[in-house]
């Protein structure tokens, strides 16, 4: 069954409550490694994202959206996928409800086994929702958790295969290397070169 009418919802904890619903594309799926893990950018269908996922969306992105952009952890990113969890409510709770189910839940898989990482660390928490259509149209009850990086901008590296892994211990901060940023010398215009 195709997504079109369906989409998700994204807020964005401590920084604003953004809207990202949509129209799923035929999206030729995803380019995953046998691992599970995406091993080249492409865009995905927000209902086939993963923990570990890392997404590359464009900053001024709101609205409804379908697919969302994804790439190789080791690659700039500005989300990461870490927790999918089911809303508990049987009929839409509405945008504000949900959002507030989302957080309450988003937090504690963050803070759970698996991962054990606390936003006292540093750690930024956003999440997909599903929208008005898909929850009455499509059923969708899921509630995507992500890792956001508002202090460094894009990263690269994956917090959740760290945490996985044991290398990130409580207390830590976010263990991913900011992408710098690239600064142009001279007047506009300027090749940034001497001659």
């Amino acid at each position: 069954m195709t997504r079109s009418s369906a989409g998700r919802v994204v807020a964005v904890l401590g920084v604003a409550l953004v809207a990202l619903v949509g129209c799923s594309g035929g999206s030729s799926g995803p380019a995953r490694a046998a691992s599970g893990q995406v091993n080249r950018p492409t865009s995905i269908s927000v209902f086939q994202l993963k923990p570990a996922d890392c997404l590359d969306p464009p900053p001024d992105l709101t609205g409804e959206i379908g697919d969302i952009r994804v790439v190789p952890c080791s690659q700039p990113h500005t989300q990461e996928v870490f927790a999918t969890v089911a809303s508990t409510s049987s009929t839409y709770p509405g945008a504000e409800a949900l959002a507030t189910e989302a957080s309450g839940s988003c937090i504690g898989a963050m803070q759970g086994p698996g991962l054990g990482l606390s936003p006292d660390d540093g750690y930024f928490v956003s999440y997909l929702l599903p929208s008005f259509d898909g929850w009455n149209k499509d059923n969708d009850r899921s509630i995507v958790c992500v890792f956001v990086f508002p202090a460094q901008g894009s990263v690269t590296g994956s917090v959740v295969e760290q945490a996985r892994s044991g290398a990130v211990k409580p207390g830590s901060p976010p263990p991913v290397s900011a992408v710098p940023t690239t600064v142009a010398l001279g007047d506009p215009g300027s090749t940034g070169t001497s001659g």
